[in-house]
């Protein structure tokens, strides 16, 4: 063990060496200054930078009403902190935390905030100032919502010759995560694909490319929004397609009749329709019918409204559902003519009858051009009541239809419907027989 007077002559070597007197100079120096500072100044100002600020809604008035921070203007904060030397002298930015109180956030909107600065290690000091003090925080709430989507294929080329039908998207919509203020920006989510085709069939697509626009057709950030990722089929139904003119048919016309003529004064509302069909013998005609209507209906201010047909398996593109017939009268007058029993007859009635015809005068009126009703005569008009489908089971009188024609006139017709009453009388074959007999 080292004697004391050893100690007291190691001690005197090293203070007269020089380096030595520098060294311990500066010990002394700090050993001095520490005991200033704690004894004179205990306490001391330190600023620390770049804290983090952290919005917690676990547990505060916000989570009750199902509110989301969504967006804050303060992301860091600088503070200046007074404490006890010894202990804030080394305190850094992870050491403490800044927050700010949610208490009276309980709806929808953005909240100035007041910030507040504490440490994590229980360390008690002073704050004097917060830079910045307060923020302005936005908070909503978090929903998930289902949204239609609209395919969009812009470089697929239908054929000439045909034409799409309903295009389907499978799944049909997609559910997307946000605050609710931004999902109620969107108003249209379209699955889109580049893929070239030229195409005359049906035809699918795939493709995952989700776009969102608001009701600008503006396009919105996709990352400011959850989607789950979606492979969409596309269903293209390519259908053949074909534009076909209207026509209707014209009954109970006189073989005479000028039918070309009378479809030239008969206008229609529409003169074309395009129909379309997954079977191109659906459609596979010339023109598309209407209907038809009785020569004998057509007056001078006539018009008949069609309903358009459609065959099951047709698709209607033109929309139409009625289509309007209508006389055009220029040109055309109206003319009474009386005729007689004379003037008509009777054909293809059953041989086991006798029929005899009970109308005496009819007054007909009679529709064509002036100059041709001019000419006409009584003895050129002829009523005929045509009893090939006559069928009676015992002998009695009635009305039958008639037809009139009128000869030598192509261009003239009846209007209205005209009866003739008739008797019918069965032969009396028995007393025939008797009277051959005798």
């Amino acid at each position: 063990m080292m004697k004391m007077s050893n100690v007291k002559s190691l001690i005197n070597r090293l203070t007269n060496s020089k380096p030595a007197t520098i060294v311990f100079s500066i010990a002394v120096a700090l050993l001095i200054w520490f005991t200033i500072s704690v004894t004179v100044y205990p306490t001391t100002p330190v600023t620390i930078y770049n804290i983090p600020l952290v919005v917690e809604t676990e547990g505060t008035a916000a989570e009750i009403y199902g509110l989301s921070m969504v967006s804050s203007n303060v992301e860091t904060v600088n503070v200046q902190i007074e404490g006890s030397r010894s202990k804030v002298g080394s305190l850094s930015a992870e050491d403490l935390i800044a927050s700010v109180s949610l208490d009276h956030v309980n709806a929808a909107g953005e909240y100035p905030l007041e910030i507040t600065v504490k440490s994590n290690k229980n360390i008690d000091f002073t704050v004097n100032t917060i830079s910045p003090p307060r923020a302005n925080v936005a908070f909503d709430k978090i929903e998930t919502r289902s949204f239609p989507v609209t395919p969009e294929f812009p470089n697929v080329v239908i054929k000439a010759g045909h034409t799409m039908n309903e295009v389907a998207c499978n799944p049909p919509e997609i559910d997307i995560t946000a605050p609710s203020a931004q999902l109620d920006a969107i108003s249209k989510v379209v699955v889109k694909s580049d893929k070239y085709a030229e195409i005359d069939s049906s035809y699918v697509l795939y493709s995952s490319n989700v776009t969102l626009y608001n009701e600008d057709n503006s396009i919105l950030d996709k990352e400011a929004y959850e989607m789950p990722a979606v492979n969409f089929m596309i269903d293209i139904p390519v259908l053949t397609q074909k534009e076909l003119p209207l026509t209707y048919d014209v009954r109970n016309a006189p073989a005479n009749f000028d039918m070309e003529w009378l479809r030239k004064r008969l206008i229609l509302s529409a003169d074309t329709i395009t129909l379309a069909a997954n079977s191109a013998s659906l459609i596979n005609q010339e023109q598309w019918n209407l209907g038809y209507l009785k020569l004998e209906d057509i007056h001078l201010r006539y018009s008949n409204v069609f309903t358009v047909p459609v065959a099951d398996g047709v698709i209607n593109q033109s929309g139409l559902q009625e289509v309007t017939l209508t006389l055009d009268p220029e040109g055309l007058e109206m003319r009474s003519f009386k005729v007689g029993s004379d003037n008509i007859s009777i054909i293809n009635a059953p041989s086991n009858y006798d029929f005899k015809v009970i109308t005496k005068e009819l007054t007909i009126s009679v529709i064509g051009p002036p100059a041709v009703l001019d000419e006409l005569r009584t003895k050129d008009i002829v009523v005929t009541v045509d009893l090939t489908n006559y069928n009676v089971a015992q002998s009695q009188s009635f009305t039958g239809d008639s037809q009139i024609s009128f000869s030598g006139a192509s261009t003239v017709w009846a209007s209205g419907v005209y009866k003739i009453a008739i008797d019918c009388v069965e032969h009396d074959d028995a007393e025939d027989t008797t009277a051959t007999t005798e």
